[in-house]
């Protein structure tokens, strides 16, 4: 016979269980309003948690038109590129902001240089508020 004390042991970890819902990652429309595309793309990919969102995709462009398509498209139409920069392995990494969510875009090309993979991050404001502007 199972002591008591286990059993109500047991019955508080199983509610405790069945309480906890697994977080949502945000609909695309919440963290993207305004998600630019590269050419040739297909997505290839999806991952995040309840407050920010990633897209992996691959374009058939090569790596260069591709970095030159993300700084043209973040400099104007409502964008402001805050960053720009390359990371240790040479990919470039952009930060753009936005009446709105802002966007990392991180460009490298593959291990063949046969086609370029584009990873598109963005977060949830809270509340919906806009982001702060950059001091001057």
């Amino acid at each position: 016979m199972i002591p008591p004390r286990i059993l109500v042991g047991i019955a508080v970890l199983a509610l405790v269980a069945c309480g906890d819902k697994k977080p949502e990652t945000p609909k695309i429309s919440q963290v993207f309003p305004n998600l630019p595309l590269p050419p040739q793309a297909t997505v290839v990919g999806r991952s995040g948690g309840p407050e920010a969102l990633q897209l992996t995709l691959m374009s058939s462009s090569k790596v260069r038109d591709v970095e030159s398509y993300y700084r043209g498209v973040l400099s104007r139409g409502g964008w402001r590129l805050a960053n720009d920069m390359r990371d240790r392995d040479g990919s470039l990494v952009l930060l753009a902001e936005q009446d709105g969510p802002p966007l990392w875009v991180r460009i490298k090309s593959t291990d063949d240089s046969v086609a370029t993979i584009v990873e598109l991050t963005g977060a949830v404001l809270a509340g919906g508020a806009k982001p702060e502007k950059p001091a001057s």
